[in-house]
């Protein structure tokens, strides 16, 4: 209560300051400091004009101060001249190079103006200098590193600012994005199990290891990594989340239901978690309650769009075809670069006999993501099923490009070009797959029985058995 009433009194006191410096007709002296105070008072409140104002007459008493300057760069920044702030701040630094508010100052503006490698050049020319706060000046530097994808200069960053301050749970979330970018989950594993040796009731490193273990699949040691970081903190949500996902992937979807409900406790209810929810009745068949948490989950946000997309594959499940289109169109209105999305949709256009309108949408998947072979499969299918045999077999020869060493594709190839008539490139294509998969001829048997009759492709097939 005193601290507050300090503050309180030491505002009025510049209030007034304020008030009188800026009512003065002519110049009368202010110590330098006193500028500073007030002007750094008025930058807090966001008086851009009234700072100006009262850092330009400290200037006009005090031509080289550099803190004056800087406030003048800041208002600046604000103001959109953005430009000239920066230039303004460089000549601060060139005449105090080893100033490192000034090199802080600098670094901030590049790194607000989106200049992320010179505030990172900065920063680190800082942190050669003493600092007061180094593990706050890491962080900066980390949160720049990670904006341009550097996420390995920022985990080298992080493991220094970690042994400095090791409680820091800050530092342990922003380790776990890094590592989860760089996609080394097995070495994030062995640190973060190191980690939890000396500090067993860190809930962020214990949230971390499940995320490592949830993105190597082994869900039932995420699970048990989950557990314990809501032991550690039983109001952090995000490890019930989690956890909860974890369940998923182990198509445990009672018990995922369960730890989702747990956390309406903790927070209000997400639009995602809602969705979640709908997913796992819609696994276990309960259309109904599928449909209701969907729905539940566009109400509080109308562009959630997996929950638009989650009523389309229900509706579709429940032979409402013609009713499923439009709720998955409405989805993909609102993520429209989501390939899993065009797919289904895809799928559906298919089924129901829109094969135009499927071809764009297997196209659209295609381009999207490349590496779905099973989308090029579908997408040759639909073209062959049309009697399109040389189409399909141009689609094909298209995913191959793209997969180049996918047995289902060049198997998938072979039986085009036998329908085709063109022996000896299906004889050239078929060597090639029975080497990299001998086993997996068998869909070509499936999916063109006729291959039995034709006796050079059985020779072959039986000389590499």
């Amino acid at each position: 209560m005193e601290e507050n009433f300090d503050n309180e009194k030491q505002r009025e006191v510049l209030e007034k300051k304020a008030a009188a410096m800026l009512d003065e007709k002519q110049n009368i002296f202010h110590d330098v400091e006193e500028f500073e105070q007030v002007s750094e008072f008025l930058l807090e409140d966001m008086q851009l004009d009234q700072t100006l104002e009262i850092a330009n007459k400290g200037l006009e008493q005090y031509p080289n101060s550099p803190n004056l300057m800087m406030i003048v760069c800041e208002c600046d920044f604000l103001n959109g001249n953005q430009t000239k702030a920066l230039k303004s701040m460089k000549e601060i630094v060139d005449v105090h190079p080893y100033n490192t508010d000034y090199l802080l100052e600098f670094a901030n503006l590049n790194a607000r103006s989106g200049k992320s490698k010179i505030a990172i050049e900065l920063y680190e020319k800082a942190l050669k200098l003493d600092l007061e706060d180094k593990p706050s000046v890491i962080m900066d530097l980390v949160f720049e590193c990670q904006r341009i994808k550097e996420h390995e200069k920022a985990l080298v960053y992080l493991h220094e600012a970690i042994e400095a301050t090791p409680d820091n749970d800050l530092i342990l979330f922003e380790m776990g994005i890094s590592y989860s970018e760089l996609n080394i989950p097995k070495k994030a594993i062995n640190f973060f199990k190191e980690y939890l040796d000396y500090n067993p009731y860190s809930y962020v490193a214990w949230f971390n290891l499940g995320n490592m273990y949830a993105k190597l699949g082994k869900n039932k040691k995420a699970v048990f990594a989950f557990d314990y970081s809501i032991v550690t903190n039983e109001h952090f949500p995000a490890s019930y989340y989690g956890k909860a996902n974890a369940y998923i992937q182990l198509t445990e979807y009672k018990k995922a239901i369960k730890v989702l409900n747990a956390t309406f406790v903790l927070e209000q209810p997400h639009s995602f978690v809602y969705c979640m929810i709908g997913e796992c009745h819609e696994k276990l068949e309960d259309y109904s309650k599928a449909l209701t948490f969907y729905e539940k989950s566009i109400e509080l946000d109308n562009d959630f769009a997996d929950a638009w997309m989650g009523i389309g594959v229900v509706k579709d499940l429940t032979n409402k075809s013609q009713d499923a289109i439009k709720y998955m169109e409405k989805g993909i209105e609102r993520d429209p670069s989501n390939a899993e999305f065009w797919y289904l949709y895809a799928e559906l256009l298919s089924k129901i006999g829109l094969s135009d309108d499927a071809k764009l949408a297997f196209n659209k998947v295609t381009k999207l993501d490349p590496n779905n072979t099973d989308a090029w499969l579908d997408y040759s299918n639909l073209l062959f099923e049309n009697k399109l045999v040389n189409e399909a077999t141009s689609i094909i020869e298209n995913g191959l490009k793209e997969n180049k060493n996918n047995e289902d594709l060049r198997y998938r190839l072979v039986a085009y070009l036998l329908k085709k008539g063109d022996l000896e490139n299906a004889k050239k294509h078929l060597k090639v797959a029975l080497k990299e998969n001998y086993k997996a001829h068998k869909q070509l048997l499936e999916f063109y029985p006729d291959i039995n009759k034709i006796n050079e492709i059985v020779e072959l097939i039986n000389n590499f058995k």
